[in-house]
């Protein structure tokens, strides 16, 4: 509370254009006492309180930020209640939610942000919103390089060239003219180590996006696709063994049954067989996983659906005509079994 205090204290001082000298002799107290109310080093006592409050006509709730303090537990509160209902697939109560919070809070952008990201889990049902809530986001934070990217990324599917480039124009136009890869040149020890795992991590994403969206639209024969997610999945893990990172289980049980269904429809029935097995066994590990949500919900990302990861991998996956070849096959029949068994609605 004591910050609210010194820079209210501070803003209506200087509202009535008076000194730390001339409110200290007005209040009956020393030069330093005021200093030190304005840095946050001391407090004034209970019973001085109401004097100062009257003084400049505000309430004691106004000066000591009671209201403020109220708001923002409440909008952290809407924040916290917004990713829960996102990580558990409820996108819809997601959305209504963070558009409440918005009007009741026009001026927070972290809630707007998280409106956003609700919103962009089905770009085509909403559009306009999305344009609009992520133009607003940018004009009051012009360095918000992650929503104009996604907001790039949205005007380009969306077949708003202009617009896209508009966006674009604004952001750095090279990776490497940046202080990013040179920065630990400049530092030592931990600090380096630090720095340098950082960096790699980051450029580990870049890269892996980059494959990605060459393997979905480069005119690429299947083996060729095959040699590039292996290229991404030994990337992945020798980065995260790198880092210290514990293998994401969830992500690879996606890059498996990729692999599986890429193998199938190249005929190659062990390979697939194996990817399959793999993925069904990380996506068993990860069950319980997605039902843990730290009190902020911080601890998952964003799910589109109520379904878990095993439900999701034996609906819409092993449905998929490629995996017509290997249906039949015992061991793909006990995978099925298994992602069904295991299938439930997040908690």
């Amino acid at each position: 509370m004591s910050i609210y205090f010194r820079e209210k204290f501070k803003q209506l001082r200087k509202d009535k254009d008076l000194t730390q000298e001339q409110i200290a002799d007005i209040l009956h107290v020393s030069p330093k006492c005021v200093s030190r109310w304005e840095t946050g080093a001391n407090y004034p006592d209970v019973d001085s309180l109401p004097h100062i409050a009257i003084f400049f006509e505000v309430t004691l709730d106004e000066l000591l930020g009671t209201e403020a303090i109220r708001n923002e537990e409440k909008t952290n509160e809407y924040i916290r209640d917004i990713r829960n209902l996102l990580n558990s697939g409820r996108l819809g109560e997601a959305i209504d939610m963070a558009r409440k919070a918005t009007k009741q809070y026009p001026l927070h952008s972290g809630l707007y942000y998280h409106l956003l990201q609700a919103l962009c889990k089905e770009p085509e049902n909403h559009r306009d919103e999305i344009i609009a809530v992520g133009e607003r986001i940018i004009r009051n934070n012009p360095n918000d390089w992650g929503i104009k990217y996604q907001l790039v990324q949205r005007y380009a599917d969306w077949g708003m060239r202009d617009e896209a480039k508009r966006i674009l124009d604004t952001m750095p136009k090279e990776l490497w003219d940046s202080q990013e890869p040179y920065l630990g040149l400049l530092l030592e020890g931990e600090e380096w180590l630090s720095n340098q795992k950082l960096r790699i991590l980051r450029a580990r994403y870049y890269l892996e996006w980059l494959i990605g969206a060459y393997i979905s639209k480069a005119d690429v024969d299947t083996l060729t696709k095959i040699e590039y997610r292996k290229a991404k999945m030994q990337i992945e893990r020798l980065i995260d063994d790198m880092v210290g990172y514990a293998p994401n289980h969830l992500e690879r049980a996606f890059m498996h049954i990729d692999f599986a269904e890429i193998y199938s429809e190249a005929g190659d029935v062990e390979h697939a067989l194996e990817h399959l097995e793999q993925a069904t066994q990380d996506s068993l590990h990860h069950v319980d996983v997605m039902d843990e949500t730290e009190a902020d919900g911080s601890n998952y990302m964003t799910w589109p659906t109520p379904r878990n990861l095993p439900w999701v991998l034996w609906e819409d996956h092993l449905s998929r005509s490629p995996f017509d070849s290997i249906r039949n096959d015992e061991r793909f029949i006990k995978c099925h079994e298994l992602l069904k068994e295991n299938s439930r609605e997040l908690r």
